[in-house]
């Protein structure tokens, strides 16, 4: 498996994953904390108000910021996980490189372990980017956050990274096609977080409510549903990485 994470991270290296991944994050954390303290200078320069007329627009607090600029993460980030990882396995399926590679004496859970090990890895790596940026400009034009909220709201965030990238090599293993992979995922997405914002209760059983509890937990709010939501995400992405693992077995997977 050693083997085949170097192979990975190299991969990510030469289509310069290490370096646009983290971009897009760093531009979405630094874009958040401007946008939010300089509003008001962007509305009247750009709003078109009548001469004389006052538009005040509170500023505010780091939290709320920090909050938004997880919401950007979920929405913009979102798209560039899927886009980097989709074709993980189906990729390599249709150019042949599977049948190469598991053809030799390699496991097939090491062969998908590696997989999402990296994928894994590059998410984390550029949300800690983005998060760095976004706590940098928060500190500089805002007040400065409670180390100890900021480090469980980004342990929640991170969980729902680890989901987001375990669904999507998911897909990418029973699907064939990068495209079905990339739409799927992402309207699987989607969904789920919509449905967790909407129909709270029952969704606390679901990966989804963990995006809430992020920022219940960088405002320093009560985390309701705390351990309903870790245990179902624990669950059903050691389900996902088994049944791929499973499916990766079948002979027809390397000749579909």
């Amino acid at each position: 498996m050693s083997v085949l994470l170097k192979k990975e991270i190299l991969e990510m290296a030469r289509s310069y994953k290490w370096i646009w991944m983290p971009m897009v994050f760093i531009a979405l954390g630094i874009m958040q904390p401007l946008t939010s303290y300089y509003l008001p200078d962007i509305i009247e320069e750009f709003g078109g108000l009548p001469e004389g007329a006052v538009f005040e627009i509170p500023l505010p607090g780091s939290e709320q910021v920090f909050a938004e600029t997880l919401g950007q993460f979920s929405q913009i980030g979102l798209f560039v996980v899927v886009l980097a990882l989709m074709g993980s396995l189906a990729g390599e399926r249709s150019s042949g490189t599977a049948v190469m590679i598991l053809a030799k004496p390699v496991s097939h859970a090491s062969y998908f372990l590696a997989k999402w090990v990296a994928g894994l890895l590059i998410t984390t790596v550029s949300y800690l980017a983005g998060a760095a940026a976004a706590l940098y400009y928060i500190y500089l034009l805002f007040d400065p956050l409670q180390i100890q909220q900021l480090l469980l709201s980004s342990l929640f965030y991170v969980m729902w990274l680890l989901f987001t990238v375990t669904l999507v090599l998911f897909f990418s293993t029973f699907l064939k096609r990068s495209a079905a992979v990339a739409g799927a995922s992402i309207v699987f997405l989607i969904v789920i977080a919509l449905a967790s914002s909407i129909f709270v209760e029952p969704m606390m059983w679901t990966p989804g409510h963990l995006l809430e509890l992020s920022n219940l937990a960088i405002q320093d709010q009560p985390l309701t549903g705390l351990w309903k939501s870790v245990i179902s995400t624990i669950v059903v992405c050691m389900l996902l990485v088994s049944g791929s693992i499973g499916y990766l077995k079948r002979r027809e997977w390397v000749q579909g």
